[in-house]
């Protein structure tokens, strides 16, 4: 009767723990990015995702990632975007860049995880 008991507890035990993992998923890949400014950024957002609306100054090709200079006209700021599919991002371009604040050299940079062009 006992061994019953714990194989039913340990069933519902299961199965809470399932729901609320995949309830922390769910919340976590719809949860909202802020917005900011880049002049907002600081060394508190370190290893935060942001999302900005920036143009591109300039676009430099290495053989691992590109380097973006952008602006929102608060700041000037890098982004690195790792090599996994070529992208076509010009000079000029109006961007949305969703990433993760990193620091480089005493500097704050972008790693970008998302890049939307926009018209």
């Amino acid at each position: 009767m006992l061994y019953m008991q714990n194989q039913k507890l340990f069933k519902i035990s299961l199965i809470i723990s399932l729901i609320g993992t995949f309830s922390l998923l769910l919340i976590l890949e719809y949860q909202e990015i802020p917005f900011y400014n880049l002049k907002d950024i600081t060394k508190e957002q370190l290893e935060t995702k942001v999302r900005v609306q920036v143009n591109i100054l300039s676009v430099k090709e290495t053989p691992g990632l590109y380097l973006l200079k952008i602006t929102d006209e608060t700041k000037v700021i890098t982004t690195i975007v790792f090599k996994e599919d070529p992208i076509n991002l010009k000079k000029n371009s109006l961007v949305e860049i969703e990433g993760k604040v990193q620091e480089y050299q005493d500097e704050l940079e972008l790693i970008a995880d998302k890049i939307t062009e926009l018209k």
